[in-house]
């Protein structure tokens, strides 16, 4: 059970790549869950569903290592049947540095810092030498704004929380992460899946007139994460015999 969280250990981008290892595409973000000794990969369904393979082309993960970045495979895909999750396995004598997280058994309170790490900055570059890729994860600290049960685009009532940062493309998959005090500890939240829009108003509408027929109107909109909640993640993980730790009950 992570203590002190290394976020790129934890938390990784999930890429498909060429056959000659060329990564094509950022997909999104996942993050490991496991129980000491098997590890496994979580992200969101439609990370992988909305992004089919070419010919020739695979799934990955890459991974930080103290001696670089490790392209994985990803040889195992599962999506669960009514949730916006997705579990991936991958060989695990490959995975020796990746640490896995522990799943929250309850969310975050709407006073308490949660945070994410994802990977929506990654920046395809051609260069001189060649193709060069760069991956600039960007980090999000802010509070739950709301828990509640999501009916839509859901086909079933599911538990989800709103952060007060926004879910950029990319993001998808991320854990929102959150701090157990006593002891120490890191715990899942939920996972990022959407963003969602909050309309401002009435005050953070402007119109602008020009003449008799001409009106142009700017709304301004609030973004907030949409995550599934912790509960979901168990529920799915548990439904495909996934074995995973959970945070200790102890007061926050």
């Amino acid at each position: 059970m992570a203590r002190d969280l290394k976020p790129e250990r934890a938390i990784v981008p999930i890429v498909r790549y060429a056959p000659d290892r060329i990564i094509s595409e950022v997909l999104g973000t996942g993050f490991f869950v496991g129980d000491g000794t098997v590890k496994h990969l979580v992200t969101a369904r439609h990370v992988i569903q909305n992004a089919p393979l070419a010919e020739g082309e695979k799934y990955a993960l890459l991974l930080t290592e103290d001696k670089g970045v490790a392209l994985i495979a990803i040889s195992q895909i599962r999506a669960a049947a009514d949730f916006d999750v997705t579990v991936c396995s991958v060989e695990q004598s490959l995975l020796g540095s990746a640490v896995p997280l522990a799943l929250a058994t309850s969310d975050p309170a709407l006073n308490e810092d949660v945070s994410s790490f994802e990977y929506s900055s990654t920046r395809f570059d051609r260069t001189d030498m060649g193709y060069h890729v760069s991956f600039e994860p960007y980090a999000h600290k802010g509070n739950v704004v709301r828990s509640y049960v999501s009916t839509f685009p859901e086909a079933i009532k599911t538990p989800c929380l709103l952060t007060s940062y926004p879910a950029l493309q990319g993001a998808s998959g991320a854990p929102v992460i959150a701090t157990i005090k006593a002891p120490k500890q890191f715990a899942v939240g939920g996972m990022l899946v959407a963003n969602a829009e909050r309309h401002l108003i009435p005050a953070q509408i402007v119109t602008i007139h020009d003449g008799p027929s001409y009106k142009e109107s700017t709304s301004y909109f609030l973004a907030f994460g949409k995550a599934v909640s912790w509960a979901v993640l168990a529920q799915c993980l548990e439904g495909m015999n996934v074995p995973f730790a959970r945070a200790s009950r102890a007061a926050r």
